[in-house]
């Protein structure tokens, strides 16, 4: 980088964006930056940050190209490509040079890591993705905290979210919205086992693999018995409880119950129940409009009422937890012949899922369904199977 190139231009715009500096210092350091190259002592911007102490080296290198930084930026770890971006983190593909595997690497912010509240939510989804063993859950491995830089090594899950299965497929196939809320169910039971509660659950935090598990992420706004529920509102306005939208201190695993449930009608119907203009319409809706009697009587019986059960407005007439929950699913499905949609399969005629049951309990999928390919690309047209078209 040369000092007053696009970069520098573009770094500096940077701090004051993220809040590192503020306007005032950044065209500060600009001054001083033309006084430099006119005694011939060029520096950019980045350099003489570090050098005053504001930001650490690692910190500038990572802001100079959050999208593509150096592959060595995080000690023990190599860099590989872009995942994606959050509101607190970057994500990055990675190799842990201890575990000799490609892994998940989440990145916080840097103006976040100066915040305290942030880094210990930050903190805290580390510690609970590394102590949380379940195969519904994505796991985390390592904690990271080198020259000013924050982040924690995660499972790479080679899959994709299921809001943008959705967004690219239209709403799923009844058998496969059921399939899914279940397994996040069973995530939820091992997290209310630890009076952990998630806080955040929607189709943008699961993920749907090529071998049709679902993984449930981003714990970064769960909290427990003894967390930090303060009376302010947390989640995603589109799909959190009454309670959580009024800000009430007490919520529990019942308001992620309810959240599940509005991800299963956003599963089954193709859309998000209650949605306004802003944020104060949409959650609004919640108490004063019902569920589109319309929409919910193109589903069969059974879903209409996890759906109603499960979104119902008094947390008393919801399910209580997450194992009374499983068990209504795996009696329903338990009365059904075979579940016989694939999210992932080429025709939804063609394959069965294995009923999701302990092992013991499993059915056998009947013996002319081939099997399942593990191997198919996530760009292939089988994303779409197993959900209805958009009309």
């Amino acid at each position: 980088m040369k000092a007053q190139d696009a970069d520098d231009v573009r770094f500096a715009a940077r701090l004051v964006l993220d809040g590192l500096l503020s306007q005032d210092r950044v065209q500060a350091l600009i001054a001083k930056q033309k006084e430099l190259v006119a005694a011939d002592r060029p520096l950019t911007i980045a350099q003489m940050c570090v050098a005053k102490g504001w930001l650490s080296r690692s910190e500038a290198r990572f802001l100079a190209r959050p999208e593509s930084p150096p592959a060595g930026l995080v000690p023990g770890f190599e860099l590989l490509g872009f995942l994606g971006s959050g509101g607190m983190s970057q994500v990055y593909r990675a190799r842990s040079l201890a575990r000799g595997e490609e892994v998940a690497l989440k990145v916080l912010k840097p103006q976040l890591s100066r915040d305290p509240r942030a880094l210990a939510r930050f903190r805290r989804e580390a510690e609970l993705l590394i102590e949380l063993e379940h195969e519904n859950i994505v796991k985390g491995h390592r904690f990271v905290e080198e020259d000013g830089l924050v982040a924690f090594s995660m499972e790479l899950v080679p899959g994709q979210e299921l809001l943008q299965l959705i967004d690219e497929g239209g709403p799923f196939q009844e058998d496969a919205a059921l399939y899914v809320v279940l397994q996040i169910a069973r995530a939820l039971e091992a997290m209310h086992d630890r009076g952990v509660v998630h806080r955040d659950i929607k189709p943008g935090n699961i993920l749907l693999t090529r071998d049709n598990t679902v993984k449930l992420c981003d714990l970064g706004l769960a909290t427990g018995a003894d967390g930090e529920a303060d009376g302010t509102t947390v989640g995603t306005v589109e799909y959190i409880s009454p309670e959580q939208a009024l800000g009430e201190d007490e919520v529990d695993v019942r308001s992620d119950i309810y959240a599940l449930g509005v991800s299963l009608y956003h599963l089954a119907v193709g859309e998000i129940p209650f949605q306004g203009e802003d944020e104060h319409e949409t959650m609004g809706k919640r108490f004063f409009e019902g569920l589109d009697p319309a929409k919910m009587g193109r589903l069969s019986p059974h879903l209409h009422y996890f759906i109603q059960k499960m979104m119902a407005r008094d947390r008393e007439i919801r399910y209580q937890s997450p194992a009374e929950l499983i068990e209504d699913i795996e009696e329903q499905i338990r009365g059904k012949k075979s579940l016989t949609v694939n999210p992932f399969s080429a025709s939804a005629d063609a394959f069965e899922l294995e009923r999701p049951f302990a092992p013991g309990e499993a059915a056998k999928p009947a013996s002319s369904a081939p099997v399942p390919s593990r191997k198919r690309s996530e760009s292939s047209g089988s994303l779409r199977s197993g959900r209805r078209r958009r009309r």
